[in-house]
């Protein structure tokens, strides 16, 4: 599946970087819990993909492999996601960061200021948000750290 491999390359980025990765969210879940919390319409289905740790710092990623637009430039963020993102910094004090297939990074916070409401589709309604505000990955995680053997 798309979104699972985009989750695996970020967990492979992170772990590059001096990070610990976990799964987390409903990725950790059996497909039948998966589709009855989503059929349930609760907010918990936007729970994180990951959860990371490094040098006492924990933080969660959210891939978003499909959510830019090659044809606009933009990134695509549903509404709903950004509320739950936004609720669960503010209750646990753990920042969420979205990351794209190109590898650009995002908070909820930036997503609600600098994007503009789309129109509402079927799905929902969605952020826009223009690529070029996003974080380069390395910016935000640090860059690969050197192998043992080079040291």
């Amino acid at each position: 599946m798309v979104g699972e491999a985009h989750e695996v390359r970020i967990a492979e980025e992170m772990t590059a970087r001096g990070w610990e990765v976990a799964p987390w969210g409903q990725g950790v879940l059996t497909p039948p819990i998966r589709e009855a919390l989503t059929r349930s319409g609760s907010r918990w289905k936007h729970f994180p993909d990951l959860v990371a740790a490094r040098d006492g710092e924990v933080i969660t990623v959210d891939g978003k492999d499909r959510m830019r637009s090659t044809d606009t430039d933009r990134y695509a963020v549903s509404r709903e996601c950004v509320s739950f993102g936004l609720q669960f910094l503010a209750a646990f004090g753990i920042p969420i960061f979205y990351v794209f297939g190109n590898l650009g990074v995002l908070t909820p916070t930036e997503v609600q200021s600098y994007g503009t409401l789309g129109p509402r589709v079927r799905g929902g309604a969605y952020y826009l948000v223009p690529g070029r505000i996003a974080h380069h990955f390395d910016d935000v995680f640090g860059v690969p750290e050197i192998g043992e053997a080079a040291a």
